[in-house]
């Protein structure tokens, strides 16, 4: 969009050059060779076109992720009071005030919504400040969450679109498994995905291999067995209790709270 977009599109969602941007600027890599960003972008308009996307709601689709993509431009520094935070400097402000506009929503609210926790407790709510690094934290909590509702609607608009028989009882299914991500420092968050990836493995595992063998001994059918890489000892590493990864993780967090 940023590279291929018309020049009143990168107009009206207020983008300049896509090494501007930190979600995108990380990698750096903003271009790929033999990749013709115009025609991609003009393949995607034309595909939603296909699948009923109208020019109202790809122009919502954009806008939010332009409104994404300067949400996380906006930086924070400390405030006045105790732990709190407000925007760093103007520009993180005119990425702000870019943000609210094209969600639709109030400048000030948005705001308040990175800078501040609201916490309710026996119908008491209780606002706390957050300091320059957790309203970071919260910012890129809130992209991530309107991202994945975007691409969730996204899926369900398509699915509509194409359109099945809510009446019948066979369904042909694709499960893509996502690969393995490493990286020189993996967060929590990449861990998970990877022990997600893990547990997907086992219980493909688990039902096409497994499962099928033993039917087949218990029928006593003859058969060749089918080598498989069995990572059931990888899950017990991580989520095995009390033992594993996780139930260390979660002993040490325990031990330095009472501390």
């Amino acid at each position: 969009m940023l590279c291929a977009a018309p020049p009143e599109d990168r107009e009206r969602y207020k983008l300049g050059d896509a090494s501007l941007f930190h979600y995108l600027n990380q990698s750096n890599c903003i271009k790929l060779d033999g990749m013709d960003d115009s025609s991609e972008y003009i393949a995607t308009r034309r595909a939603m076109d296909i699948v009923g996307i109208s020019s109202d709601e790809q122009d919502a689709i954009f806008r939010v992720v332009a409104a994404i993509l300067h949400l996380g431009n906006v930086e924070f520094s400390e405030g006045s009071e105790a732990d709190s935070s407000v925007p760093k400097d103007d520009k993180s402000q005119f990425h702000l005030r870019t943000a609210a506009e094209l969600f639709m929503c109030d400048e000030k609210s948005l705001e308040e919504s990175l800078c501040k926790r609201v916490m309710v407790t026996r119908g008491e709510s209780i606002v706390r400040n957050l300091d320059s690094r957790a309203a970071a934290l919260s910012r890129d909590a809130l992209a991530r969450i309107v991202y994945s509702r975007l691409f969730d609607w996204l899926v369900n608009k398509i699915n509509t679109t194409i359109g099945q028989d809510p009446t019948s009882k066979l369904l042909i299914g694709v499960l893509d498994i996502y690969g393995f991500e490493s990286f020189k420092t993996n967060s929590f968050e990449q861990f998970c995905i990877n022990l997600t990836n893990e547990k997907l493995q086992q219980h493909f595992n688990q039902h096409v291999f497994k499962m099928e063998q033993e039917e087949y001994t218990k029928e006593e059918i003859d058969w060749s067995y089918i080598q498989f890489v069995d990572n059931q000892d990888i899950l017990d590493l991580i989520e095995k209790k009390p033992g594993g990864i996780i139930a260390l993780l979660d002993e040490t967090w325990y031990v330095q709270v009472m501390v």
